[in-house]
């Protein structure tokens, strides 16, 4: 897998990533949904300590995300996870 090196701003702040290629993209959209979070919670909520805006604007991103997988998903996941820790059961055994 190739591997890039990039410069993302949080907040303000700049941050070098080194990264798989492939996840540029969805590492972009998720600075750019955390920075736009961040610009919603200043103009609504008297926060202005940057370190109360990221923790709300985290919570509301991490939310929106949990929301948006279908709990169908959700219980097919879980259901995986419970035969790969039986299996790994068996092997103790």
């Amino acid at each position: 897998m190739d591997e890039l090196s990039i410069r993302i701003e949080i907040a303000g702040r700049a941050y070098p990533l080194t990264i798989h290629k492939e996840e540029e993209v969805n590492i972009r959209k998720a600075v750019q949904e955390i920075n736009d979070s961040i610009t919603r919670l200043k103009q609504h909520y008297p926060l202005t300590d940057k370190q109360d805006l990221l923790a709300m604007a985290a919570l509301e991103v991490t939310t929106r995300a949990l929301n948006s997988v279908p709990p169908q998903q959700h219980s097919e996941a879980l259901a995986e996870l419970a035969e790969v820790e039986r299996l790994l059961e068996g092997l103790r055994s």
